[in-house]
């Protein structure tokens, strides 16, 4: 029979395989959207310029592309630990006193995180009525990209606040 920590280390890997399987995924899919506009913006300027002849849903569907892009590079970004913090306090006290401080902060930030993909699922479902003139589909497909995002960011900022705690707990994780 598993221990209690043994438990908590099991399933604390287990997020952190889940966090990383999520930001390669993300990773490939902002890449395919990088590819996929610049294709299609090329596409769109060629048609526009050299033939005369522009696709009337061009800007709209880049735009819908850019949106996505945008918002998962916010996911990408916190996993990485690039989005913006004060570090100067942290700094200034120990491993686990900053593992305490950190452990606050990513609590607000999963809060906030839970709040975007609440008010984000409820925007994007009244949204299915409303239809991109271009493109002829439901805003709904745009506005997926808010609680998409914050269930992906919550995802890993869970995963950092379960590494405090084993930090807070005088284990290295």
């Amino acid at each position: 029979m598993n221990s209690s920590p043994s438990r908590l280390l099991a399933a604390v890997d287990g997020w952190r395989r889940l966090s990383e399987a999520l930001d390669r995924a993300t990773k490939g899919v902002c890449v395919a959207l990088v590819l996929f506009m610049t294709a299609e913006v090329l596409v769109h300027v060629f048609f526009r310029y050299a033939l005369f002849s522009p696709f009337k849903w061009g800007e709209e569907l880049a735009r819908l592309v850019m949106i996505w892009m945008g918002m998962l590079g916010i996911a990408i970004a916190l996993r990485e630990g690039e989005h913006m913090g004060l570090e100067t306090l942290q700094d200034r006290f120990g491993p686990r006193a900053r593992a305490a401080l950190r452990l606050g902060a990513q609590l607000l930030v999963a809060l906030f995180l839970l709040v975007l993909a609440y008010w984000g699922t409820v925007m994007a479902v009244r949204a299915w009525g409303s239809v991109l003139p271009a493109l002829q589909i439901s805003w709904t497909w745009a506005m997926l990209a808010v609680p998409v995002t914050a269930v992906l960011q919550l995802v890993h900022v869970v995963r950092d606040m379960a590494d405090d705690l084993l930090r807070l707990a005088g284990r290295e994780p």
